[in-house]
């Protein structure tokens, strides 16, 4: 006991010595942590997660990662663990098929809580053969064959959305396009999930207050992301949610109630013409067709990874392909040439189908170009270094355990581009004068091979054919049918980056165009 009562007595007077012996001792083991060690980077960085997570919390950390990456080179240390990688070779090992890299914590923060569990979707599970598990029943529900299939609906939400612009119109009146846009993304996802419009585009407002969440929810998960354990004592915290009595996420519980309504009004309606399929009703088809793998709950996943990926992903991408046609003149005569040309010709309609729009060229360069410049997301996609370890083209070892990733962000700004990166030339994506064809396919595949718009490998976004089926049709469509101006054109949009990279004040004016 004598013994004892000295060390409580050592202990008790050089706490403050011990407890930063101990600060010391975890930050130096940090900074020297094998493979990662020889990477350059922020010093902070080196030895604590918060600074990316302040770097984060700050609203632009892809500024702050280009720049790093023009100091540093391929290669920059973001955390003890952490590597954000800008060779495109590795990021083809990464995100490759079969190499074994599997998602981290940070997409376990994203997790939506349905009565207080963590509900795994498509997007956000971290385990790769439960996703392909769960990807297997519903995957061709989102072929491009597939998809095309849902035209009738988004024509429908577009005559929506454009009853809504003639409104403006008439009054002449400038308004912020950037909420619509997103409020047209709502609607169509609605439309194609459960064969109804959401309401946002009707309404003129965030319906059960579901975009302020969703931003509020992005902004969580952008910051808690870089330090994932944070989750646990927070929002996925068991005694929190035990006070909470089993909590359920607002985009979850969005997307339960519209389901819940779909499928009651089917029972209420038993004789009613057969209609055209929604992704709900594949969904249940799944059900009967895997009875091992869907059921009622996973049923539910996929309506919330439609919810999730269908709204806010597409209407940055939209907001894009718009902003930066109308900011640079001489892109938006000549895309504005080719869809006049087309128009008196009869070889397209408005609103434009997806069909008629793969036969615009420079339409497909103005999309690609824009979604180069912003891509949505605007963090890395993070994977854990497998057991084998990664040897880095150009660079060290990083054993087993590292988190790697790329940033759309700073992959998109590579030389494999071509020259002035940094500004929108959609004509990088056409035959250059002097090009032969087989140079620019190949030029145009490097181009496409690093293009991360919506992932890569076996986790490339599902969504991703719903969303350019949405872009390949309005874009064109809304060019048409308006004559639409911003209303300060040397004004530059806001823009803030929570895991993606959101933006508004786009303010414009409308005017209908004969056709």
């Amino acid at each position: 006991m004598a013994i004892l009562s000295h060390v409580i007595t050592f202990l008790s007077a050089h706490i403050i010595e011990i407890a930063l012996t101990l600060v010391i001792v975890h930050f130096t083991r940090n900074y020297f942590t094998p493979g990662v060690v020889r990477i350059p980077g922020p010093f902070l960085a080196k030895i604590s997660n918060v600074w990316r997570f302040v770097d984060v919390a700050r609203g632009r950390p892809e500024v702050t990662l280009d720049r790093l990456h023009r100091e540093y080179g391929e290669y920059v240390r973001l955390g003890p663990q952490v590597v954000s990688v800008a060779n495109v070779d590795a990021a083809k090992v990464i995100y490759g098929i079969n190499k074994g890299y599997q998602k981290t914590g940070f997409y376990r923060v994203q997790q939506q809580l349905a009565k207080g569990k963590p509900t795994q979707t498509l997007f956000t599970t971290t385990d790769e053969d439960f996703h392909a598990k769960i990807k297997r029943p519903v995957s061709a529900a989102y072929s491009m064959s597939t998809v095309a299939e849902f035209e009738p609906f988004v024509d429908s939400t577009t005559r929506t959305l454009f009853g809504r612009l003639d409104e403006f119109a008439e009054k002449n009146e400038a308004f912020d396009i950037a909420i619509w846009l997103q409020y047209y993304a709502f609607d169509v996802i609605g439309e194609m999930t459960f064969s109804k419009q959401l309401g946002f585009l009707e309404q003129g407002h965030d319906v059960e207050g579901i975009i302020a969440s969703l931003e509020k929810t992005l902004d969580y998960a952008g910051k808690i992301g870089q330090m994932p354990w944070l989750d646990n004592v927070l929002q996925k915290n068991p005694l929190w949610q035990l006070i909470r009595g089993g909590s359920t996420g607002a985009i979850a519980r969005f997307a339960r109630d519209r389901m819940h309504e779909r499928l009651s009004q089917s029972d209420s309606r038993p004789n009613t013409p057969r209609r055209q399929k929604d992704f709900l009703t594949r969904f249940l088809e799944a059900k009967t067709t895997h009875p091992n793998i869907v059921d009622d709950t996973r049923v539910f996943a996929y309506t919330v990874s439609n919810v999730n990926a269908g709204s806010d992903t597409t209407a940055i991408s939209l907001r894009a392909v718009l902003y930066y046609t109308l900011k640079n003149r001489e892109v938006w005569g000549k895309l504005r040439e080719e869809l006049r040309s087309a128009l008196q010709a009869g070889t397209i309609t408005v609103p434009v189908s997806w069909k008629q729009s793969q036969e615009l060229p420079y339409l497909d360069a103005v999309i690609k170009e824009a979604l180069r410049l912003h891509p949505a997301v605007g963090l890395l996609l993070e994977r854990v270094v497998p057991a084998e370890g990664l040897q880095l083209p150009n660079g060290p070892f990083l054993p087993a355990g590292t988190i790697v990733g790329v940033n759309p962000w700073i992959i998109h700004r590579h030389a494999v581009f071509g020259q002035e990166v940094d500004r929108f030339i959609p004509e990088r994506w056409l035959r250059g004068n002097g090009e032969s064809e087989t140079e620019f396919q190949a030029r145009r595949q490097n181009m496409l091979g690093a293009t991360l718009t919506f992932g890569a490998g076996p986790r490339t976004c599902i969504g991703k054919n719903i969303s350019l089926l949405e872009m390949y049709k309005l874009i064109p469509s809304l060019l048409l049918a308006y004559e639409v101006e911003l209303t300060e054109p040397e004004a530059e949009w806001e823009v803030v980056n929570a895991w993606f990279v959101r933006q508004k004040k786009m303010n414009v004016k409308v005017t209908r165009t004969a056709q």
